[in-house]
């Protein structure tokens, strides 16, 4: 069934904008869009399901971009900030008024 492809697509799109799994996005947003061109005459119940999730991936991919630009702002402006690596072991960031960045 159709409709089975799109919610397994739209779960894993889910898992990447949780993940911030940017590369994997653009893959996903091609498959979504063939899986809903091949959509018509699902049933009402799945076309709902599919609804309301993708209304709640909208708003993950809202909030990833407010966090992309965040960073990048933060990034672009002189001074320094403490971030943590994949261990919980925190590190300084520091800013030049290029807005490079190195850690340090």
């Amino acid at each position: 069934m159709h409709s089975e492809r799109l919610i397994d697509l739209l779960e894993q799109t889910r898992r990447a904008l949780l993940e911030g799994d940017f590369d994997a996005l653009e893959v996903l947003a091609q498959e979504t869009g063939a899986a809903i061109d091949a959509l018509p005459g699902e049933d009402t119940e799945s076309l709902d399901l599919i609804r309301a999730m993708a209304d709640a991936n909208v708003g993950l991919f809202e909030a990833a971009a407010r966090g992309v630009a965040a960073a990048k702002g933060r990034l672009s402006r002189p001074g320094s900030f403490s971030t943590y690596d994949s261990r919980g072991q925190r590190g300084r960031v520091q800013s030049d008024e290029a807005g490079r960045s190195r850690r340090i």
